[in-house]
Parts: C-alpha cells; structure tokens; sequence
C-alpha cells in the first residue's frame, strides 16, 4: 500500500512526463523549404508547410528564420508515387480493375545544428496512404494529405521523442 502511495504521488507531483524531451539544447527549429527529387511537382511544398503548421501546433520547439534557430531541418522529398494497392478481375477477359492505390513517398530529412552546421541526425521517412481510385484526383489530394501528417508526426516524435 504504501508503494502504491508513493508511485501515485510520484505520478502526480510532475516527475514524470507524458511529453517528449527535446533534443539536447534545441528550443527553435527552423524549416527551410524541402528539394525535391521526385516527379511530383509542388508536393516538397507542402510538406514543407505542414511541417512547419505542425510543429507551430505542438509548441514543444519555436518555428522560427534559419539565422535565429538553434537548430535546421533540412530535408529532399526523395520520392512520390502511386501504385495499384488493390485490384480485380473485371469480369469480362483479362481485365484487371484497380480499386485502391497506395500513394506513398519518401524523404531524407537531417537536422542540423546551426551553429556548427554538423547533424544531429540524418534518416529517411516513408509513409503512405491508400485511397479509393474513382476516375478523379480528389481522392489522391487526401491521401497527400493523410501520408503529410503521417511524416508530420513521424518528425515531431523523431525531434521531440515521445514518451
């Protein structure tokens, strides 16, 4: 009884956090706008945004110029595509009919320490989304959308860490 005592009052007391610790020093990031390797024009864009309205969302690390930021987040949007996800016969012949495909593209993200202008860390993120293919993009945009946020969240728990 009284371990569990004192683990809750632990708990309480703000020993322990559920939010992540920051890397080393780094209090402010900036986020240059990301290169593109890939075929997909204006996609190193937006991801470049939404990173930035994702990291401003969280708080733990100030968004600000590359010339006031302890630290850079460099990154090259390496890869975007499409491939059929799922599929079928049609019925009639050989005739296969995608009803899903898997968008999914890869960056090469570094975070730089401005001062020194030496990384902390380099590595590549993949992530994907599925979306139903019905004759239009606008299902495409969404899971732009989606696999954005999955890379926006991937980041964050990458410079913020995680509980």
């Amino acid at each position: 009884m009284v371990r569990i005592v004192i683990c809750m009052s632990l708990l309480l007391s703000g020993c322990y956090s559920f939010r992540g610790q920051v890397a080393g020093d780094i209090r402010t990031l900036a986020i240059p706008t990301f290169g593109n390797e890939s075929a997909e024009f204006g996609l190193a864009e937006t991801v470049t945004d939404e990173l930035i309205r994702g990291f401003q969302r969280d708080g733990t690390l100030r968004v600000l110029p590359e010339d006031q930021a302890d630290a850079v987040l460099v990154g090259i949007l390496v890869e975007a595509r499409d491939n059929p996800n799922t599929a079928r016969s049609s019925g009639t012949g050989n005739e296969i009919v995608v009803d899903e495909y898997r968008f999914s593209m890869t960056c090469r993200v570094e975070l730089q320490l401005r001062e020194t202008g030496e990384p902390k860390w380099v590595q590549s993120f993949s992530v994907f989304a599925i979306y139903p293919y019905t004759g239009d993009l606008s299902n495409r945009e969404q899971a732009v959308t989606e696999a954005t946020g999955k890379l926006v969240e991937d980041l964050l728990n990458k410079i913020v860490g995680s509980w």
